[in-house]
């Protein structure tokens, strides 16, 4: 029975010891232009501008902006692969510009990180 108490205990400790990282899974983007004329690159973004304002819509009352984005791929002649929605205009021998597609902009980007103080204090 008091090795049991003690394995416990130790569990315990072993849990208030582990460290949680919380990530946002968003879906990103990545566009690749024609070419690398000034012209080719005004048209990725102005394609990133639309695409950011579709997406909004796409995924309102959405519980899964996956399958919003694999439904939509033909809008824009694009592929969507490992949570990636790429766009290629053109050859797509340009520049290419990739961020996370999300519905609000104004949200944090950083990644939560806790630790427990009990890990903290010991080492």
């Amino acid at each position: 029975m008091n090795n049991l108490k003690k394995l416990i205990f130790i569990i315990l400790v072993c849990m208030l010891c582990v460290s949680v990282e919380a990530k946002s899974q968003n879906p990103k983007y990545k566009i690749i232009s024609n070419s690398y004329k000034q012209e080719d690159i005004n048209e990725m973004y102005k394609i990133k501008n639309e695409l950011l304002i579709d997406y909004k819509e796409w995924v309102k009352g959405v519980d899964n902006p996956d399958q919003a984005l694999a439904d939509h791929q033909d809008d824009y002649h694009a592929t969507f692969k490992q949570g990636v929605y790429t766009i290629i205009l053109g050859d797509g021998l340009g520049k290419s510009l990739t961020g996370d597609l999300k519905v609000n902009y104004c949200e944090t980007t950083k990644d939560l990180k806790t630790k427990s103080l009990i890990w903290d204090w010991l080492f």
